[in-house]
């Protein structure tokens, strides 16, 4: 059974402000789609992208707002998603910037599936969200969208504006609010949702691009892609959690089925389904945590040890001894050799 696709806390940051504001009840909107307060407002930690979407439309539905997640991607901040979005800032044309959201977005949003193309004088950044079983998303359509306006924004300026606006929903009775606010013509029932620019556009330079900052980023997202598990996408979301709250101590299956925003009923049964057990998916993850904190010098066994849950480096030592039949010093040096 293949697992649902997720989507990072940090896409709601804001949200329970945004549905007060607009006059609606923020716990009992939650409750409708089984979330509650504690969750959304972490930080860190992945929810199922259809439960996301979903919450946007009771959103809309209670503060009846229908441009609701148009409106909530007004005032987002791009840069509460964190490292994608530094490295689509210091891209160095907008043609990588447009490349760069395509390759890393999965680590956001698993869901969504990114791309741009060219046909003709126009360019297209493409925006598709697949596998939400919800028929038509529209409120996670144009949240997302106008979250992408922001950031090319931030790099073009704050009066930028594509030259057309797609969106593969339907046209709402009134989309004054969707012209308004991405300043160009607007189109419904289109193929996929895009956002389409002169062709020309894409190799233009990125102005505050920071030549130094950029590899650094890219590196690290692409040590993500590299390093993180190729399986399903509930393990790899778990495996997520667990090294968030490791550093707390010994992971629970309630503590990291709250941090991702499922009953651990619900977790169990997906680990269960999936051939895994809870402890060996959390010896793993230490396992594999252990193994790149150890090949960085500036770590000390001690802050290993801290980092990976354990009050002692002795219970350290003991764990990874069972792991990899030697020691963590001795583990350090080779890898050290071997560089």
């Amino acid at each position: 059974m293949r697992a649902k696709p997720l989507i990072s806390l940090t896409a709601a940051t804001g949200l329970i402000d945004a549905i007060a504001r607009g006059g609606g009840h923020p716990d009992l909107t939650l409750r409708t789609v089984g979330l509650d307060r504690s969750v959304i407002s972490q930080q860190e930690g992945f929810i199922p992208c259809a439960v996301f979407a979903q919450l946007l439309e009771a959103a809309a539905e209670d503060t009846q707002d229908p441009c609701f997640g148009l409106h909530f991607g007004e005032r987002y901040e791009p840069k509460n998603i964190g490292p994608l979005v530094y490295v689509v800032l210091n891209s160095p044309t907008f043609g990588a910037a447009f490349d760069n959201i395509g390759r890393y977005l999965h680590l956001h949003n698993e869901a969504a599936r990114v791309s741009r193309t060219v046909e003709g004088s126009w360019a297209y950044l493409r925006h598709e969200l697949v596998g939400l079983a919800v028929e038509h998303p529209r409120q996670h359509a144009e949240y997302s969208m106008v979250v992408s306006l922001n950031t090319l924004q931030l790099m073009a300026g704050s009066q930028w504006a594509p030259v057309e606006a797609q969106f593969a929903h339907k046209a709402p009775n009134d989309w004054s609010e969707q012209t308004r606010v991405f300043g160009c013509p607007v189109s419904f029932d289109c193929p996929t949702n895009a956002l389409v620019v002169a062709r020309e556009f894409l190799d233009r330079q990125v102005p505050a691009a920071d030549e130094r900052l950029y590899p650094i980023v890219r590196r690290y997202l692409d040590g993500v892609l590299q390093d993180g598990p190729k399986e399903e996408g509930v393990l790899a979301a778990a495996r997520r959690a667990i090294v968030e709250i490791m550093r707390d101590g010994d992971p629970t299956l309630s503590g990291v089925a709250k941090q991702m925003g499922l009953s651990p009923r619900t977790l169990q049964r997906r680990i269960d389904d999936l051939g895994m057990t809870f402890k060996r998916l959390v010896g793993e993850t230490r396992h594999r945590s252990s193994l790149n904190y150890l090949r960085d010098p500036k770590h000390t066994l001690t802050e290993i040890a801290y980092l990976l849950g354990y009050s002692e480096v002795s219970a350290f030592n003991r764990a990874f001894r069972r792991w990899t039949g030697s020691t963590p010093s001795a583990y350090r040096q080779s890898a050290h050799r071997r560089d």
